[in-house]
C-alpha cells in the first residue's frame, strides 16, 4: 500500500505534513489506511501534545458532559464505539471542535442525533451544527469510530495504550496519556482548562476480564457473545487526560474509611487475582496511613463521594482521578513506604483538585507531588528520612531550563525534570523561611481556597491555579513580599550561588544570582558549633572570624543554592550522555 509506505517512512512530525495528508486523502480513507498500517505510526503532533492553546472555535463552547461507550477487543488490539459530548455554547456558533487521533476510522458524526457535516484535518474535527446556534444553546455531538489506538512506547512517560499479558497469559490492558491527551483513544476537547461536569463510561470486554475506570461502578451487564459491559459514572469534574481504561482479570477489594470531615468514603483496590493478599496488605500498611497524613496536613480526600481507587496496571503508574494506576509490584522500597502509591495519591490534591491553569505551571502538580514524599517521610520516620529524600532530589537537579517558562510551551517542555526536584526544593526552602504553620496554611488555601479545611463536606469544588496565585497566597499569609524567591528559583534556569571570601580575620558572603536579581535570602552559619542567622536584606554580609574558627554555611541545607557537587548544566548533560553510552 503506497500511502502506508509513505506514512511509515515519513512520520507526521510537523503540522504541515498532517495538513498535506488530510487535504489530499479523504478523511475516512486516511484514517482507515492509518489504522491498517499500524497502531504504532508516529503520532500526529496536533493530537500528540495535550493542553495546546485552544482554537477560536474551541473557545466558543464549554464541555458539560462526556459519554463514552467502547468495546475493547484485546485479540485485535482495537477499540470501537461512540463518544458523545454535550456542549454549552458560550457564544453564537455554527461549529464545535473535538480532537481524535487520525489513525481511527470515523463511520459517522451526528449533532443532536442528526447526521452532521464535518471536516477532519489531522487530529482536529470541526463539526458543523447546521447553522448558527445562539449563545447558551446546548448541542450533543456523537462520534462513531473504530481502530487501533496508539501503542505506548514507554508508558507512562511516552503514553498511549498498553496491551499486556499477565504471568498466566490473560489480557492486561491500560491507558496512560498525561502528556499526549485523551484524544489518543476517545474524541474529546483535550484541554485541562475545560473539565466536563460529569461523565459516563461504558466498557465492553470479554467475559472473565474486568473494566475499571474513573468514578463509581453502576452495574455490570452480561451480554451475548461471551461479553460483559461495565457501566461507570463520574459525577465530579475531571481533566480529560485523567480518564483511563484498565482491563484485566481483577479481584475487587472493597472497604471504607472515615474521612477527617466525618464522611464514610469507599476505598477500592482492583488487583490481579494472584496479588489480592498483597493489595490488602498494601491498603493496611500504606494507603490508610498515607491518607491520614494527607488529610491532616491538607484536608479531606477530594473525591470522597466517588471512591478512592487504586488499580493494578502493566505500566508503572499515573494519577487517574479516583482510580490511580499502580504497577510497582508491591515491593517495599528504601523509603520505608510505597513511594509510587504516595506520589500518585498526592496528585488527587495537586493536579486533580488543584489543576494548573497552563502547562507553564505544571510544577504546582509535580513539585508539590515530589515534596509530599519527604514531608511524609519526616512525619512517619523522622528527620533522617526527610533529609535523605531531599538530598537525592538535589543530586538530580539539572538547572538547564526555568521551572516556569514564559510563552506557549509543549508538554515535553513543561514536564522538564526540574519541575519535580527543583520545585520540591523551592517548597523546602519556602517552608524553612516562613515556618511550618504558614507553609501548610498557604498550601491548603492553594488547594481548597481556604485554610480551614477539616470540616469541608462533599462535593468539594476543584479549582485552577497558577504560580502567581500561589505567590499571592504566600505573601498574604507570611506578611512578606517573597516574589524575589520565586523569581530566582522558578523563572531562572541557574541556581543562586553564595560567594564566600575568607581572610584571616573575616568571612564575606554575598549572593550571586542570574541577571543579578534581588535575593535577600537569610542563611544560617555555624561558627564553632554556634548557629547564627545572617541577614542579606542590605546586601553582602561580613562576619568577623579568628583564623582557627570552624565555619559551616547552611549546615542543615535549608536553602536551595548552587553547590560544587552539582556542576553546570552542560557538565550534567555531558555526564549523563557518557553514562548512557556505557
Amino acid at each position: 500500500m503506497v500511502l502506508c509506505h509513505l506514512v511509515k517512512n515519513k512520520p507526521l512530525n510537523s503540522l504541515a505534513n498532517s495538513l498535506i495528508l488530510s487535504r489530499f486523502v479523504p478523511a475516512l480513507l486516511s484514517a482507515a489506511v492509518l489504522s491498517a498500517c499500524s497502531s504504532t505510526v508516529p503520532l500526529d503532533p496536533i493530537i500528540g501534545d495535550t493542553g495546546q492553546p485552544l482554537s477560536a472555535i474551541a473557545q466558543l463552547a464549554d464541555v458539560q458532559h462526556y459519554a463514552l461507550d467502547l468495546e475493547i477487543m484485546p485479540e485485535q488490539q482495537a477499540i470501537t464505539g461512540v463518544g458523545r459530548t454535550d456542549f454549552l455554547l458560550l457564544q453564537p456558533a455554527s461549529a464545535v471542535e473535538l480532537k481524535l487521533d487520525s489513525r481511527f476510522a470515523i463511520s459517522r458524526i451526528t449533532v443532536d442525533e442528526k447526521e452532521a457535516m464535518y471536516q477532519r484535518v489531522g487530529g482536529v474535527l470541526t463539526i458543523e451544527l447546521g447553522g448558527e446556534k445562539p449563545a447558551q444553546s446546548k448541542v450533543q455531538v456523537a462520534v462513531h469510530y473504530s481502530g487501533k489506538p496508539h501503542v505506548a512506547v514507554n508508558a507512562p512517560w511516552s503514553g498511549g495504550t498498553v496491551w499486556g499479558k499477565t504471568a498466566t497469559g490473560e489480557h492486561f490492558i491500560a491507558t496512560a496519556v498525561q502528556g499526549e491527551g485523551c484524544d489518543l483513544f476517545w474524541p474529546c476537547k483535550d484541554h485541562f482548562s475545560d473539565k466536563a461536569d460529569t461523565m459516563t463510561i461504558s466498557l465492553t470486554v470479554p467475559t472473565g476480564l474486568s473494566a475499571v475506570t474513573n468514578g463509581v461502578l453502576q452495574n455490570v451487564e452480561t451480554l451475548a457473545g461471551n461479553k460483559q459491559r461495565f457501566n461507570w459514572l463520574l459525577s465530579v469534574p475531571a481533566s480529560d487526560y485523567n480518564i483511563a481504561l484498565n482491563i484485566g482479570p481483577y479481584a475487587r477489594i472493597s472497604q471504607t474509611y472515615q474521612s477527617i470531615n466525618g464522611a464514610t468514603v469507599p476505598l477500592e483496590f482492583w488487583a490481579l487475582k494472584p496479588n489480592e493478599d498483597k493489595a490488602k496488605a498494601l491498603i493496611k500498611d500504606d494507603v490508610l496511613g498515607q491518607l491520614e497524613f494527607f488529610e491532616r496536613k491538607l484536608g479531606p480526600y477530594p473525591w470522597g463521594d466517588q471512591k478512592l481507587g487504586v488499580v493494578e496496571t502493566p505500566h508503572l503508574g499515573m494519577e487517574h482521578q479516583t482510580v490511580n494506576a499502580y504497577g510497582k509490584g508491591y515491593e517495599r522500597d528504601k523509603y520505608g513506604f510505597d513511594w509510587l502509591l504516595q506520589h500518585e495519591l498526592s496528585h488527587e490534591w495537586f493536579g486533580n483538585l488543584m489543576t494548573h491553569e497552563k502547562l507553564n505551571d505544571a510544577w504546582l502538580h509535580e513539585g508539590f507531588g515530589l515534596y509530599m514524599q519527604p514531608a511524609y517521610a519526616l512525619d512517619k520516620l523522622g528527620i533522617a528520612a526527610y533529609h535523605y529524600q531531599m538530598y537525592q532530589a538535589y543530586l538530580g537537579l539539572q538547572n538547564c531550563d526555568p521551572v516556569v517558562r514564559k510563552g506557549v510551551v509543549t508538554s515535553d517542555q513543561a514536564f522538564n525534570p526540574d519541575i519535580y526536584g527543583k520545585g520540591g526544593w523551592t517548597l523546602h526552602t519556602l517552608r524553612n523561611l516562613i515556618g511550618e504553620d504558614k507553609f501548610w496554611q498557604a498550601t491548603r488555601e492553594l488547594l481548597y481556597g481556604t485554610a480551614e479545611t477539616a470540616n469541608l463536606q462533599y462535593p468539594i469544588t476543584p479549582r485552577y491555579r497558577n504560580t502567581s496565585d500561589f505567590v499571592a497566597i504566600v505573601n498574604r499569609i507570611s506578611g512578606q513580599n517573597l516574589q524575589w524567591l520565586f523569581d530566582v528559583y522558578l523563572y531562572e534556569a541557574a541556581l543562586p550561588e553564595l560567594i564566600e571570601v575568607r581572610t584571616a580575620d573575616q568571612l564575606q558572603l554575598n549572593w550571586k544570582t542570574p541577571g543579578d536579581k534581588t535575593f535577600p535570602m537569610p542563611v544560617e552559619v555555624a561558627i564553632n558549633g554556634k548557629l547564627l542567622t545572617l541577614d542579606f536584606s542590605k546586601g553582602a554580609v561580613t562576619v568577623p572570624l579568628k583564623s582557627t574558627d570552624k565555619v559551616q554555611i547552611d549546615p542543615e541545607m535549608k536553602v536551595l543554592r548552587q553547590l560544587p557537587i552539582l556542576g553546570s548544566c552542560e557538565e550534567i548533560r555531558e555526564n549523563r550522555k557518557k553514562r548512557r553510552a556505557k
